[in-house]
């Protein structure tokens, strides 16, 4: 197949996984002004924890993987919670497509993939363009909180942070809500930051 029917196959499939994203968050998210949103949220342990003991607030978690998301949404119901949901989604898709009405309040990164190769470090998450597109659909003073057991990963957030107007650090500030994920307990040790947005 030529490169540019390649190309245009996958423009397709792009445009395509996006319409559905839309419209599923425009139904999940309907009459929300404001949510807590995790991105990564594997199965669901921590966020549903976290839901279950603030039940005023709507909270949000979204990962790339199906079969996480459906555990996700069964450990929800199970729990009756109705103040919680949870979707298959990119991060940068869901920042762009989010209704316009909703901010993001509060924003969870537990243990991301730090794709430690060099060539791969463009994927992470923790990058100034990305940031930037975050702050711009959270509230004022919203807070970023960044866990993760990788070393190097911590100190390359904590320079791209510090690099980036969009985003203050926050000295002391302390962890909302405490409960050992899955990756929390494998890891022998582990650093968190906080980041305000400005």
């Amino acid at each position: 197949m030529p490169a540019t029917m390649v190309s245009e196959v996958h423009r397709k499939r792009v445009e395509a996984r996006k319409s559905k994203l839309k419209e599923e968050l425009g139904s999940v998210l309907v009459g929300r002004e404001e949510i807590k949103l995790e991105i990564g949220c594997g199965h669901g342990h921590w966020l549903t924890d976290f839901a279950a003991s603030q039940k005023d607030d709507f909270f949000f978690g979204i990962d790339l993987i199906g079969d996480r998301v459906e555990r996700a949404n069964r450990k929800a119901e199970r729990a009756e919670l109705d103040n919680i949901a949870f979707i298959k989604a990119e991060a940068s898709e869901l920042v762009e497509l989010m209704p316009e009405k909703v901010a993001i309040e509060s924003v969870y990164v537990l243990f991301p993939d730090p794709w430690p190769k060099k060539r791969h470090w463009k994927n992470r998450l923790i990058y100034p363009t990305f940031l930037n597109k975050l702050a711009e659909r959270s509230l004022q003073g919203c807070r970023l909180y960044f866990r993760t057991d990788h070393e190097e990963y911590f100190d390359w957030a904590l320079h791209t942070l510090e690099s980036v107007e969009s985003w203050q650090l926050v000295e002391g500030a302390a962890w909302p809500f405490e409960r050992e994920t899955v990756f929390q307990a494998k890891a022998e040790s582990y650093q968190s930051l906080v980041a305000q947005r400005c």
